[in-house]
């Protein structure tokens, strides 16, 4: 079999059954496709104990790197996948830029980053992050206190991390 060259593959997000991400990615790299399942450690409460336990950045999703024509199929035949996140019928691609902007977030700053499943969030301020380890990193806003709550999204997928940062790390479009 040749190898499919790395420029024609690119990053997608499936929609799973519910708890099979981790089952699914597992199933997706002993097939030999680059899959990546963001997690992160929080602690559970039990009446007896407490307990860290892994969970998902993004409940029911996997990202895989693949190339669309060649290996849609080979996804959506493994276990515990159910469909490509889509616009219409054609399978959403995420940037790799989008990618690495949650693995640095998973990887350097987990315990900043919290869960949040809202369907709808009223739109807020789009701002760019000036200062910090997210120097650089286009953002959406919502006011909480004298902090703001900044959303990093994915467009298409009903899921985003919050990060909590001083307003003074922030520059609307109308200061720059």
């Amino acid at each position: 079999m040749n190898q499919m060259s790395e420029s024609s593959k690119s990053w997608y997000a499936i929609y799973t059954n519910s708890r099979a991400e981790k089952k699914l990615a597992l199933e997706l790299s002993k097939k030999g496709i680059t899959q990546y399942l963001p997690i992160i450690s929080t602690k559970k409460q039990w009446s007896d104990r407490i307990k860290t336990v892994l969970i998902p950045v993004f409940p029911s999703y996997v990202f895989v790197k693949i190339d669309i024509r060649i290996e849609k199929l080979r996804v959506l035949e493994t276990t515990g996948a159910v469909k490509f996140v889509s616009i219409g019928e054609t399978p959403l691609v995420i940037d790799e830029e989008d990618i690495d902007a949650i693995r640095q977030l998973v990887t350097e700053y987990p315990d900043m980053i919290k869960i949040e499943r809202e369907k709808m969030l009223a739109p807020g301020k789009k701002v760019l992050i000036k200062n910090g380890p997210f120097k650089d990193l286009r953002a959406r806003v919502i006011r909480k206190g004298s902090k703001s709550s900044i959303l990093v999204s994915i467009s298409g997928m009903d899921t985003t991390v919050s990060l909590e940062l001083d307003s003074e790390l922030l520059e609307t479009d109308e200061e720059n």
